[in-house]
């Protein structure tokens, strides 16, 4: 593209602000730092609350398509009911409907798109196939292996998905490096477009700041519990705390703000009805507003965070842990041993206690006890936290990965490259 040209992206993320899903904060830093950065951004996403149209955004509504894509409506539909997951596909011809005039009215350069869903996958495949630009795929979870997709007739489906786009895109990017390992160990020949990009924060956004010490203490769970993220090996701890006489309603309530499905506390619910008879325990479930979900982490003098309760591995990291951390509030967590989880509360610089699933009832009881008796106090987010994980200097970096696909300069312009120019 001509020199001193800014290039444009096509992203299509389903998420997307002011939604208030936890996926929808990724693609928002981007669509926020990379114009910092000289690339500009055009967002197709799927309608939410509070969603309005900009000149740089649009949020086509599940089976609201325009034109001729009208006519894969029913194809979508039925696809729909026959796919093993709810890929939102009928999300797919809305979004192409919006995405194909953009493109006719202002060329894109490269497409992103943000998985899951499924959907903003094909959509930028499309896409790339019919215009013939670069394609970045991101996984904010993995596809094939992911303990969320757990139908074992449908593992051959997911791996033909995942083969598929790691054969069509330029670059791929996951977020953290045992996610990304994996890949390459499934994908060796596609191993050098596999990138990591963490998730993280935005830099602009004020943390979530602790109240003064109140009481009785409390230990929040702020957001949503569903598949294998189950408080089952707390809440029977607890039960044999309260059993002993070292966890007292008057000196702790343990709080769970936000969704969870109805096997949340399936396996735990004899601990769970002893912890409510004596007044420990109150769950508020259903989606919750922003600002409660806030006051909650804020009233709280531990945080508790649960990354995958039923399985040996995980590569994948709760995106709360990057709100939780900035709070500086001491942290209580399950995790398995070498999970990516564990290496960012190792060095996050907050005080933290990891469980792993296995620990036995008793084991876990002792240890949690010593740890509510006397609480860590807060403590501030190190350096490296900080650094690593601010959303501006990802955009940064991202930047840099669409410039490095896009083709070359043409001749008699200049040329990308420092050392080629002098």
């Amino acid at each position: 593209m001509p020199t001193g040209i800014q290039p444009l992206v096509q992203v299509f993320a389903f998420h997307f602000p002011p939604s208030s899903a936890s996926g929808a904060a990724r693609p928002g830093r981007w669509a926020k730092y990379l114009p910092q950065q000289g690339v500009r951004c055009r967002v197709t996403a799927c309608s939410a609350p509070g969603a309005a149209e900009t000149g740089t955004a649009c949020f086509p509504e599940p089976g609201n398509a325009r034109g001729s894509w009208r006519r894969a409506l029913p194809l979508a539909r039925l696809l729909h009911r026959l796919l093993p997951y709810n890929e939102q596909i009928t999300w797919l011809p809305a979004a192409l409907s919006h995405a194909w005039p953009a493109q006719a009215a202002g060329p894109a350069q490269a497409v992103i798109s943000t998985f899951p869903p499924l959907a903003a996958h094909l959509a930028a495949l499309l896409f790339h196939l019919r215009f013939a630009v670069p394609w970045i795929a991101d996984f904010r979870d993995p596809l094939a292996g992911n303990p969320f997709r757990n139908r074992p007739w449908a593992r051959p489906y997911d791996r033909a998905l995942e083969s598929l786009i790691l054969r069509c895109a330029a670059a791929v990017l996951l977020t953290n490096d045992a996610a990304a390992e994996k890949l390459r160990r499934r994908h060796p020949e596609h191993a050098a477009k596999i990138h990591v990009l963490w998730n993280g924060f935005d830099p602009a956004d004020p943390p979530v700041l602790p109240c003064p010490a109140t009481h009785p203490r409390r230990l929040v769970h702020a957001g949503s519990l569903y598949g294998p993220r189950r408080p089952s090996s707390l809440l029977r701890a607890l039960a044999l705390l309260l059993d002993s006489g070292r966890v007292r309603p008057e000196d702790w309530r343990i709080e769970f703000v936000g969704p969870h499905e109805e096997s949340s506390f399936s396996d735990c619910g004899s601990a769970l009805d002893r912890l409510r008879a004596a007044g420990l325990m109150e769950i508020r479930g259903g989606l919750r507003p922003k600002a409660e979900l806030d006051a909650a982490m804020a009233a709280a003098s531990i945080l508790l965070l649960l990354d995958l309760t039923g399985g040996p591995e995980s590569v994948q990291v709760p995106a709360k842990l990057f709100d939780y951390v900035r709070t500086g509030l001491p942290v209580l967590a399950w995790s398995p041993p070498g999970s990516p989880t564990r290496h960012v509360l190792e060095r996050a610089g907050v005080a933290s206690l990891v469980f792993s699933p296995e620990e036995a009832d008793p084991v876990v009881a002792e240890r949690l006890g010593a740890w509510l008796e006397c609480p860590p106090p807060p403590a501030a987010p190190s350096a490296w936290f900080l650094e690593t994980f601010d959303g501006a200097r990802q955009a940064a970096w991202l930047a840099e990965l669409i410039r490095s696909l896009l083709p070359a300069p043409g001749p008699g312009s200049a040329s990308r490259n420092p050392a080629a120019a002098s």
